[in-house]
């Protein structure tokens, strides 16, 4: 249905833009039969022109890319939502507007409270199901989530076409030393009940597309590193 009404749309847009060319040519010109030639001429020459421009523009910049999810998956502090932003500035300056999901967003506008091993992989298979149906709507999808399960990450992957696992590889330690949220503090005194890598398992990807060690790659050459993947596609 989507498809159909984009398709109308720019049907009906391209016969406006005939209109305006006929209109302007006619007051130009006082000739009729002119003015109707010239506006079906531009109007063949744009539909063509566009097509070629767009081969020409994908070669040009060697950026093409198909509907994808993209899935950042790490501990906490790892910097998968940082990464995530990042990427969305490099996509958007190749003319790609993502949709991002970030799962404590989404966590927190579903009042979803519970973080067992059950809770988890619910809200995971959740969020994986939303980006499978922005993907099918032709959509590049970024998603940020901790998701600590290996079967559950493999789930979501049977969801999408073209699921692109991005494993945010960041040792332990470095996250506990930077907390941003405080989230590892209140975990190891007892306050947070099954927080992953303290009280709960994490069991990071066994054959992910995009390894990024955040130890030794700066956020720019992280976010570099996934659309270089998408170059060599």
């Amino acid at each position: 249905m989507l498809k159909k009404s984009i398709l109308m749309k720019s049907v009906f847009y391209r016969l406006f833009s005939t209109l305006i060319t006929f209109v302007i040519s006619f007051i130009l010109t006082g000739n009729l039969l002119a003015a109707i030639s010239i506006g079906l001429l531009d109007t063949l020459v744009k539909i063509f022109s566009y097509s070629y421009f767009d081969i020409l523009w994908k070669k040009l910049t060697g950026f093409d890319v198909k509907p994808s999810v993209i899935w950042l998956t790490g501990l906490s502090g790892s910097g998968k939502t940082t990464i995530a932003n990042k990427l969305t500035e490099l996509l958007k300056e190749r003319s790609i507007v993502p949709v991002i999901l970030d799962g404590d967003e989404i966590r927190h506008a579903i009042k979803l409270q519970g973080f067992d091993e059950d809770s988890r992989k619910k809200h995971n298979l959740n969020v994986g199901y939303i980006a499978s149906l922005f993907e099918k709507q032709g959509n590049i999808v970024i998603v940020s989530l901790i998701s600590p399960y290996d079967d559950t990450r493999n789930e979501i992957r049977k969801m999408c076409s073209n699921f692109i696992e991005v494993y945010v590889s960041t040792k332990l330690d470095v996250c506990i030393e930077r907390d941003p949220k405080g989230l590892y503090k209140k975990a190891q005194s007892g306050e947070l009940k099954d927080f992953t890598g303290v009280s709960a398992p994490y069991y990071p990807p066994l054959n992910p597309e995009i390894i990024l060690d955040t130890n030794n790659l700066s956020v720019d050459e992280s976010a570099t590193l996934i659309i270089d993947f998408f170059k060599k596609k």
